[in-house]
């Protein structure tokens, strides 16, 4: 069995690897290299970018901390909820003492 890379015909962006008896379509026995970010097959070898550029390329932007009034409109969702669940505890208690008393 031969390793075969695969990349997309279109985009030739590598597709993952492979083994096979007969080379599939689309295919190379070039490997990619070790540390290559975003691979593509140029018809002769594998060209990408580095992991510092993948890096920058795909930083995330800092998170904003939340201002006071998303920290209180969350703290009242929050006592919303919570009475919420409250309520269904209550009446699941009032549901089973009613059935009780008819029980009897």
């Amino acid at each position: 069995m031969i390793t075969y890379y695969l990349y997309d015909p279109d985009t030739k962006i590598f597709a993952g690897a492979v083994s096979a008896m007969v080379q599939p379509d689309n295919a190379t026995t070039v490997a990619v290299p070790d540390g290559l970010y975003q691979p593509t097959f140029d018809g002769q070898a594998w060209t990408g970018i580095s992991a510092d550029e993948y890096a920058k390329q795909n930083e995330q932007p800092p998170v904003a901390a939340p201002t006071t009034e998303q920290e209180s409109l969350t703290a009242l969702a929050k006592q919303l909820a919570d009475q919420q669940q409250h309520i269904v505890s209550l009446e699941q208690a009032l549901t089973a003492l009613a059935q009780g008393g008819t029980n009897s």
